[in-house]
């Protein structure tokens, strides 16, 4: 039997991507080393563009379904809530759901070591052979190994763990109501903490830019939490088995990679979707969202016997339109030294010339702090942008006084 489309990878890209193209008519087969379901690492949250992507209403879903109105961000030494919306769920229940309900031939337990293209351009993996191949298998898929996309930049560190606990105590230490995230940006703004309670689950962790500062930043943060007393006494073990993994954030440039085209437009082509790819949001690294939104997108273009088409349809959403925004917004703030750490003194008041402390200095700190806090949250929220063409004009503006500055220096 030759299949339209093999995928390799049953999480939330490949399952949205098998669902998709199922409806569509396809013949479809996934490929996954692990037996579902399966413990994944991730803080499960999911913001409100998530349930358009995967047509599919909140109601619908079985799995446990945490719905939060508010977060609690804590920023050098100031917390705040903040009103904003969004889910969590366990990627435990979560992808299990999304890939019985993909409509997909299911191969799972199995392990791919081989990726050829035959002569005739079809591919051929773990013994099943189809028209186009699909990489939907995380940051390490073998098939995005196949392609390489372009990597300007190295993945990020994260720290993290799932548990169950005493509902009860859970319920006595949490920072808020139930499936509200307590959120502890790092003072450097390269990394953020998190704490999340889900009734008799808890999920905390680190993520930070640079993979070798997670450890450190786990244990700051870890003690926060302790010293806040949001998480149970009688957890204290469980926040010392933490596990780790790397993955990339998105970039213009990933985008690049997104396709291989295949000898016709019939047969031969390979798409990468999710992590494979490169697609998490630049500053808060949801990752579910623009893995499901990638699935679907490629399963549209293969539908539309356009496979090639994928990248400028990844380009042209605006879920993905918006984290181009984020990244130049990050690039120019890198580049104008707009980072904390290179204004440590930005506290302290300043002399008016007369000898006079002033006050301004840490006035216009507790402004920025807040910004920063509020700022953060509204992104971990998934809203969109407002006026995205006056945004478009104001980074225009900063990334060429960026780089007039990297000129003069």
């Amino acid at each position: 039997m030759i299949h339209d489309v093999l995928i390799v990878g049953g999480g939330p890209a490949g399952s949205t991507c098998g669902r998709f193209l199922a409806q569509g008519g396809a013949r479809v087969a996934i490929v996954d080393r692990a037996e579902f379901p399966r413990v994944k690492l991730c803080g499960g949250w999911v913001s409100a563009p998530i349930w358009d992507a995967l047509a599919l209403a909140p109601r619908e879903y079985s799995g446990g379904l945490w719905e939060w109105n508010s977060c609690h961000v804590s920023y050098r030494g100031e917390e705040r809530s903040i009103r904003c919306h969004g889910w969590f769920i366990r990627r435990f229940e979560l992808d299990d759901f999304l890939l019985r309900r993909s409509g997909a031939e299911l191969h799972l337990g199995v392990a791919v070591h081989d990726i050829v293209r035959d002569s005739d351009g079809l591919w051929s993996v773990a013994g099943l052979r189809a028209r186009h191949l699909i990489g939907a298998g995380g940051t390490n898929c073998p098939v995005a190994r196949l392609v390489a996309p372009p990597r300007p930049s190295g993945p990020v560190g994260v720290q993290e763990h799932e548990f169950q606990a005493d509902r009860a105590a859970i319920a006595r230490t949490r920072a808020g109501r139930d499936g509200e995230p307590e959120l502890l940006l790092h003072d450097d703004l390269r990394g953020y903490s998190w704490n999340v309670p889900k009734t008799d689950w808890l999920n905390v962790g680190s993520g930070t830019v640079e993979p070798h500062e997670v450890r450190a930043a786990w244990r700051n943060a870890r003690a926060h939490f302790t010293a806040a007393g949001h998480v149970p006494a009688e957890s204290a073990a469980e926040l010392e088995a933490m596990k780790g993994h790397t993955y990339y954030l998105f970039d213009p440039i990933h985008l690049q990679g997104a396709v291989r085209p295949g000898p016709t437009a019939e047969r031969g082509a390979v798409l990468l979707c999710g992590d494979s790819l490169g697609l998490a949001q630049p500053l808060t690294a949801e990752g579910i969202l623009p893995a499901v939104l990638s699935g679907r997108l490629a399963a549209e273009a293969i539908l539309n016997g356009a496979p090639e088409s994928y990248p400028a349809r990844l380009a042209a959403h605006p879920v993905m339109e918006d984290y181009r925004r984020v990244f130049r917004l990050r690039e120019a703030a890198a580049a104008l030294g707009g980072r904390p750490s290179d204004h440590e003194g930005a506290e302290k008041d300043h002399d008016n010339g007369n000898g006079h402390r002033t006050g301004d200095g840490k006035a216009g700190s507790r402004l920025a702090r807040r910004a920063v806090a509020n700022g953060f949250a509204w992104m971990f929220s998934g809203a969109r942008f407002p006026a995205p063409r006056l945004v478009d004009a104001g980074l225009a503006i900063a990334e060429r006084w960026a780089d007039n500055r990297r000129g003069r220096t």
